[in-house]
């Protein structure tokens, strides 16, 4: 019943079911349909597969004058948790529900609703009514605001007859603009991005053409933000009565004052100490810790996150899997184009073709193509190879001999039906994510390029006898390999213990300093 095709002409104009396409690195992987049961009413059916997570939903909407009066979700989300979302709005008071949370608001004149669980095609909902708004602005329920903005038009070429297309920008919900493309009528035709798409079915040839052209909107974007936020002082800069940080020792020195010149620091010291010359700009410290910059050792850098990363006082990233224009964005970087931090380690992925392969980088077929994606990645400057889940186990010594003799290292997920130890006896120099390294006391007979590699651990992990020879055995080996584990213990700690309505751990402290979508997310909860 989920996928029914409904028949009806509708204020919406359809007469038929809508179908939309979703796809990860060029291939299938899921499906939205559109369609309605009678006027103002709107139904969205949404699904994907990534690497057996994804969500499969149904959404039923009935709207007054373009307005959303009620809204039902059902279905099951990302991780496959049971989803149960209403919202209705009904003599000026929004009232909505759903697993983390409950609530209601008095409200005058039209609303936006921001789900918990949604389908894409929603927006056009969203921009219709934006769109009746001389301000292009609507306040958001439960909290916040949307903005759309009209970028550019764009004429496709389809079976040689000439298609227009819209972009459309989305901001005020935290965090920065998200771009999607319309139709004139405004009525949903895709959002795409390197990683993963959906678009109308039938244009799935567009979605490079499209990301192409968004690429370059997004470029721009960040690049006027990196001429307006980037102060390039002339001068010596000195931070005064500042707590610094000393790394070497551990501890925190009160009231320091410290230069810098040229990029470098020249003087740091007792702030009643330091005597700055004429000129020196002067940033007041009081009250704030200086710290050395930080690094993210598991990143999947993209232009949007640069200003966050900044912001949380990051400085050096290690990407581990990413679109195969990273170089071209580290350029960027490099070149001050883009404000984030530096891209110090490019890991280059690689995984098998087949219904779990990764979403990014080099998807192979054969052996041959494998070794051909190590020496791309090696042409191309990145510093490692990342080996993903649905590898073959017996490409893994091949593979890692290649990327050894081009210089570069081996790390990755561990293979499906492989164990952590033999994936380093084979060749490996890091093992990704600490589930990984537990999995390897469980065998080598689980599936772990899907759900299985976060719930069999979940579920048998405590069995481990840490303190018993097998660990030892393995710790050793790490030890005598020199092996690094990436270990990622916070994706872990949300994913097993964080709960539905309750704030995820260790946000307590920084939760109200954020917008406010991104601090609601917080509540979602981990696995189900």
């Amino acid at each position: 019943m989920l996928f029914a095709c409904m028949m009806a002409v509708t204020a919406f104009g359809l007469t038929d079911t809508l179908r939309y396409t979703v796809l990860t690195t060029e291939k299938i992987s899921g499906k939205q349909l559109v369609w309605s049961d009678g006027p103002n009413q709107i139904s969205y059916a949404y699904q994907f597969n990534d690497r057996g997570r994804g969500p499969k939903i149904r959404v039923d909407i009935r709207l007054e004058n373009g307005v959303v009066v009620s809204r039902t979700v059902t279905g099951v989300d990302y991780f496959k948790g049971a989803v149960q979302e209403q919202y209705t709005l009904s003599n000026g008071t929004a009232t909505w529900s759903n697993k983390t949370e409950s609530g209601s608001k008095a409200v005058n004149g039209p609303v936006l609703y921001s789900p918990m669980e949604g389908a894409p095609g929603e927006i056009e909902l969203a921009l219709r009514l934006l769109w009746k708004q001389p301000s292009r602005e609507l306040d958001m329920i439960p909290a916040g605001k949307l903005r759309a903005r009209h970028v550019k038009n764009h004429t496709a070429r389809v079976n040689g007859f000439p298609e227009e297309l819209e972009m459309y920008e989305f901001s005020g919900s935290g965090g920065p603009p998200a771009y999607l493309w319309l139709t004139p009528k405004h009525e949903f035709f895709a959002e795409v991005t390197d990683w993963s798409s959906i678009i109308k079915q039938g244009y799935e040839f567009l979605v490079p053409e499209l990301i192409k052209l968004q690429d370059e909107i997004e470029e721009d974007y960040y690049a006027e933000q990196a001429v307006k936020l980037t102060h390039l002082p002339k001068t010596a800069v000195a931070f005064t009565h500042v707590n610094v940080f000393d790394a070497n020792k551990g501890k925190v020195i009160a009231d320091q004052t410290v230069v810098m010149e040229n990029g470098k620091i020249t003087q740091v010291g007792k702030a009643k100490k330091i005597k700055l010359a004429a000129g020196v700009k002067e940033v007041d410290g009081h009250g704030k810790m200086l710290l050395p910059g930080l690094w993210d050792n598991h990143a999947h850098y993209d232009m949007t996150q640069g200003l966050y990363h900044l912001a949380g006082g990051v400085t050096n990233i290690k990407d581990m899997a990413n679109a195969l224009n990273l170089p071209e964005i580290k350029g960027m970087v490099d070149q001050d184009e883009l404000l984030g931090p530096e891209i110090s380690i490019m890991s280059g992925f690689i995984d098998f073709a087949g219904p779990f392969a990764g979403p990014t980088g080099k998807i192979v077929k054969t052996l041959d193509e494998g070794l051909a994606a190590v020496n791309f990645y090696a042409d191309k400057g990145y510093q490692q190879v990342k080996l993903y889940s649905s590898i073959p186990v017996e490409w893994v010594k091949p593979l890692a001999a290649e990327a050894h003799k081009r210089g570069l290292k081996v790390v990755g997920h561990v293979p499906s039906y492989m164990t952590a130890e033999r994936a380093i006896n084979d060749g490996y120099d890091q093992v990704i994510h600490m589930n990984m390294i537990m999995l390897n006391f469980l065998g080598d007979t689980i599936d772990t390029r899907s759900m299985g590699r976060f719930i069999k651990v979940a579920e048998r992990a405590r069995q481990i006898d840490t303190k018993g020879p097998a660990v030892a055995k393995f710790i050793q080996l790490l030890k005598s390999r020199q092996i690094v584990v990436d270990p990622t213990m916070a994706i872990f700690e949300g994913m097993f213990t964080n709960e539905p309505g309750k704030m995820a751990a260790g946000y307590e402290t920084v939760a109200s300093t954020l917008p406010p979508e991104i601090r609601r997310s917080l509540y979602r909860g981990g696995l189900p």
